[in-house]
């Protein structure tokens, strides 16, 4: 299986940056919007108050007395007070003892939370008033210690029940015998046993009203929210980064190729007509243009500007819309321009005057002189001085081989005699990762640059098409970024940044 090279080249840090970096608007909407239910969910609560009580559980002193102390399971002990203090009866029990309180609402606002380390138990309770919480955790204290006495007790009182019936059978001789003597003390230290059973449990902390309420914490839930908003959308931007295999800004495209931005493409309607137009001097897209034809010529100074291949990964990048572009922009500006629609399965859209596809390229390399299929568009010069002219060669009739087409000698050929006639040959590829019709043009161009679909272009096609760069050692000198969002005014200063970014120190 092959592996991400930026998964290897990149530790943990660097791929959280650039998958915050690509995500930035996720992770900040999670950021903000989790943080926020937080605050409006803790506004929205009614005011809670927690009071606590303790409770130490020790052996009866009637079991000291007798000095029945034994060693007991803490564990055990543990889990068995605290069953016995969070038993219903308990909470009837002290409901009793507060006014308006109903042994449901007890039980529903009193916890139970005994200690595994020690002979203690917590009686936690909570409810909308300070006052009555710390009352309600301390009556259920009093009540759990009255509900053991009165069990202890009555255990005891059994047994003198039965010390009593007995000595009543006695005969009045028996009773002043050693029978009858055994008796009454035997009843006399059960009944001493009774008067010492406590319960086994004392409140040794009662419960204080609380000075301030438990909850709701708008604060504590405002900073709990931002961590889990934040991590939440750290895991929507790693899910959305191996679902979504689509660039989403320049600089993952200057990571993709390895190679400085040419120029940025505005996102725009103007660009969306199929034959080539003249874009305005003042406007966004106009400009976008006319520096990529500035830095095309500035990294190309060694070998000048004479063929350009208008290379994408995919399909529906832009690339056909840049290429007729940006030879309408050079042809408007005064050189001397053809622009080859190279896409031979898609065929061309202009037509002739019987209504047909117009006969192009593909007609041309099957035999059609070339002087025969060239078309010449009027374009305004800069200034409106004159008149220019675009030349186009159209894509023609879709031929049943285009990859040998491409291919041949005839291709090449045609390339050379295109050179010689004008000043640059901008040449429109079909998708370069999708289909391998062009890739023997590469080495018979000048100049080779990549068109990226901002949404559109994904990193899969876009490795796949460096690899082949590198297969052929050869490597575009930039990427025009296509679908940028426009930002009127500015496009200059981008640009010539990117310019002075990445050119050569002299």
């Amino acid at each position: 299986m092959s592996k991400d090279p930026q998964v290897n080249s990149e530790g943990v840090l660097e791929q959280l940056l650039r998958t915050v970096r690509r995500r930035k608007w996720i992770v900040l909407q999670a950021t903000i919007v989790v943080p926020l239910l937080a605050l409006v969910f803790s506004l929205s609560q009614e005011d809670e108050y927690t009071a606590s009580a303790t409770l130490l559980f020790r052996q009866a002193p009637s079991a000291i007395a007798e000095g029945n102390e034994s060693v007991i399971d803490p564990t055990r002990e543990a889990a068995t007070n605290g069953q016995l203090v969070g038993l219903p009866v308990v909470a009837e029990k002290a409901a009793e003892s507060l006014e308006g309180v109903s042994g449901a609402e007890v039980l529903e606002g009193v916890s139970v939370e005994p200690s595994s380390e020690a002979d203690t138990a917590k009686i936690v309770a909570t409810t909308g008033s300070a006052d009555l919480s710390a009352e309600m955790a301390n009556a259920y204290g009093r009540a759990y210690i009255d509900f053991r006495r009165s069990a202890d007790r009555s255990q005891v009182q059994d047994a003198i029940d039965v010390a009593e019936s007995s000595l009543e059978k006695l005969t009045p001789a028996a009773r002043e015998g050693k029978e009858g003597s055994g008796l009454s003390e035997q009843l006399d230290h059960l009944r001493l046993i009774q008067a010492l059973q406590t319960g086994g449990a004392e409140l040794v902390q009662p419960a204080t009203p609380p000075s301030g309420r438990s909850s709701p914490q708008p604060l504590r839930n405002l900073l709990l929210g931002l961590v889990v908003g934040a991590l939440l959308g750290l895991g929507l931007a790693a899910l959305l980064e191996r679902i979504d295999r689509r660039v989403r800004t320049v600089e993952e495209l200057e990571e993709l190729y390895g190679v400085p931005i040419l120029a940025r493409i505005p996102r725009s309607q103007r660009l969306t007509k199929k034959r080539a137009e003249t874009i305005g001097p003042q406007t966004p897209e106009g400009e976008a243009f006319r520096v990529l034809r500035t830095n095309l010529r500035y990294f190309n100074l060694d070998h000048g500007l004479r063929s350009i291949l208008i290379a994408s990964p995919e399909a529906g990048d832009g690339k056909s819309t840049v290429a007729r572009t940006l030879a309408t922009t050079m042809a408007e500006m005064g050189d001397n321009v053809v622009l080859v629609e190279g896409d031979l399965r898609k065929g061309g859209d202009l037509i002739d005057v019987a209504g047909k596809p117009a006969s192009g390229l593909s007609n041309v390399l099957t035999g059609t002189p070339v002087e025969k299929v060239l078309m010449r568009i009027d374009v305004p010069a800069t200034g409106g001085l004159q008149e220019r002219n675009l030349t186009i060669l159209p894509s023609g009739p879709v031929p049943p081989n285009p990859s040998e087409l491409l291919e041949s000698a005839q291709m090449r050929d045609l390339l050379v005699r295109l050179q010689e006639q004008f000043d640059v040959v901008v040449l429109d590829s079909p998708a370069l990762a999708a289909v391998s019709d062009a890739l023997a043009l590469i080495s018979e161009v000048t100049t080779v640059v990549v068109v990226g679909g901002l949404g559109r272009t994904t990193r899969d096609a876009g490795r796949e098409l460096s690899k082949q760069f590198s297969l052929l050692g050869r490597k575009p000198i930039g990427v025009i970024a296509n679908f940028t969002e426009p930002e009127r005014g500015k496009y200059s200063h981008y640009y010539h940044s990117d310019l002075a970014a990445s050119a050569p120190s002299t």
